[in-house]
């Protein structure tokens, strides 16, 4: 075999060989391992991340709630301001 033709021969192998790894690099089945790894790596911190939320917003709603009925009480006698002796 001569130079030229053995090189042209190694160039389509590799040639098919390389677009036989990509289709199957992009693989719709593969596509949807690498979501499904990504999902349970993701999904425990996002959970985290949401309780931690919803306990926020309950400590949030507690303070507005103090907050509001503290300002209802001190309001009527910031209207009415005591007789002074």
């Amino acid at each position: 075999m001569e130079e030229p033709e053995m090189q042209l021969k190694v160039k389509k192998v590799t040639d098919k060989f390389t677009e036989s790894m990509y289709v199957l690099a992009n693989e719709p089945s593969v596509a949807l391992y690498r979501l499904q790894e990504h999902v349970r790596r993701s999904l425990p911190e996002l959970a985290q991340h949401k309780s931690d939320m919803q306990s926020w917003e309950e400590q949030s709603q507690g303070a507005i709630y103090t907050v509001e009925y503290a300002c209802s009480t001190v309001a009527p006698q910031a209207k009415n301001p005591p007789a002074s002796s």
